[in-house]
């Protein structure tokens, strides 16, 4: 008698269903001496493995990028990615070396390459995503959770966005940190002396989502004579997009009598770096900056436009 079995117990039927698909019937003796019929799902469920295995096989041989199906095999065994596929002459292998090694669709090998999952390389600073292997550059471009060099000179700390936005607002940088609900007008007083500050955007309640808790980069610097104002979202790009329209106001033109007024409406770049230096300016004159303490008088809204 095998271990665990029950005395008395009659072996398995495997019943054939008009599918084809098998199903088993365990019949079992119940507490009052009548026969019960089981029914046990004979699909297989399923099951995960970590393996190791060598990068170059799942790249394509001839561009040596990551293979995406469709993939395609000779009869020798040759594969091509689709894009290698389509450009080669007659559709033949090139490395059968013109003995007409015509390429088919390898489903076997699609199906491998679709389950080649791997974590993301910066799980240490909080990304818990598990990606196909070959989505794994993309993944990496916008992953939120890309580690960004802090843009204060001489400073060396890296860390994912969050991270950064924590050790810029902490001495001995010390940015000020403004909160900002999208769609609205955050009214901001720059001086010379603190060029940079964070924006970080948040709903009315803690459990809106539209306050995502996504941290922008707000920079003041000097361009050609003039002021430029920067805002950019730190960290990489992750599939949201954001429009930011920006203005400076300085004093009332003796002419008009009007607030002298400078704009400008773009999408907002996203940055690695966390300074926004690269992005599109704001050119603000000199003249429209105000007292002793050279202040830039802005008027910042910020709206999250999509989310890829």
């Amino acid at each position: 008698m095998e271990n665990g079995e029950r005395t008395g117990a009659k072996k398995a039927k495997v019943v054939g269903s008009p599918r084809g698909q098998a199903k088993q019937e365990a019949e079992g003796k119940e507490a009052n001496g009548g026969g019960a019929l089981v029914p046990v799902n004979g699909a297989a469920a399923k099951v995960e493995i970590m393996v190791r295995m060598k990068r170059t096989l799942l790249h394509c041989p001839l561009c040596t990028l990551p293979f995406t199906p469709p993939i395609f095999q000779c009869g020798v065994g040759h594969l091509a990615c689709g894009p290698c596929h389509g450009q080669l002459p007659g559709k033949e292998c090139r490395s059968c070396d013109g003995d007409g090694g015509v390429y088919t669709r390898c489903f076997a090998m699609d199906d491998v390459v679709s389950s080649a999952v791997v974590p993301c390389p910066h799980q240490a600073l909080g990304c818990r995503s598990e990606v196909a292997y070959h989505h794994l550059a993309d993944h990496r471009r916008t992953c939120p959770h890309a580690p960004c060099a802090c843009p204060e000179p001489g400073c060396a700390f890296a860390a994912s966005p969050a991270t950064l936005a924590a050790h810029l607002a902490a001495p001995p940088h010390a940015w000020p940190v403004h909160k900002l609900r999208y769609g609205e007008v955050l009214r901001l007083r720059v001086p010379e002396s603190e060029p940079r500050r964070l924006l970080v955007a948040e709903g009315e309640k803690e459990e809106e989502e539209d306050g995502d808790g996504r941290t922008f980069a707000l920079a003041v610097g000097e361009h050609g004579g003039a002021v430029a104002v920067t805002v950019a979202c730190v960290g990489a790009a992750a599939g949201t997009r954001y429009m930011c329209k920006m203005w400076a106001n300085g004093g009332v033109a003796p002419v008009t009598g009007k607030v002298q007024r400078v704009l400008m409406e773009t999408e907002v770049p996203s940055c690695s770096s966390g300074g926004g230096e690269k992005a599109m300016f704001l050119g603000v004159p000199r003249k429209m900056v105000h007292g002793e303490s050279k202040q830039i008088h802005l008027g910042v809204r910020i709206n999250k436009v999509s989310s890829g």
